[in-house]
């Protein structure tokens, strides 16, 4: 938990974006990765919203910064020493390019949804 309402939360995403909470393991194999994502709860949703099984419901605001000096400043100083060296780290690719678009589109969607 880094504040009320935003967890910091590391799953196993394939390339469709789904992502297996049965894996417990954090070793990358062929399939999936691990990437970090911030999760903003949503207390309030009256919409179907993402569960991730924590006893909440969140909104995924997440997307894969290649390293952690690529994170913007403002989000840099909301994890503060959460994230260590090398997580997320991932090689710049046309697949990566491609996930954040559709991350960023899922996001925007959300915020779109208003939910009350």
């Amino acid at each position: 938990m880094i504040r009320k309402g935003i967890r910091l939360v590391t799953l196993l995403v394939n390339s469709d974006g789904f992502y297996k909470m049965s894996r417990l393991y954090v070793t990358p194999d062929t399939y999936f990765f691990k990437v970090n994502v911030l999760v903003l709860d949503t207390f309030k949703c009256t919409k179907p919203c993402p569960d991730f099984k924590l006893g909440s419901r969140y909104i995924v605001m997440g997307q894969i910064y290649h390293r952690r000096r690529h994170l913007p400043s403002s989000l840099l100083a909301l994890v503060g020493g959460k994230l260590k060296p090398g997580d997320g780290l991932l090689r710049s690719s046309n697949y990566v390019k491609r996930y954040n678009k559709r991350r960023h589109q899922k996001a925007q969607e959300a915020t779109r949804s208003r939910c009350r």
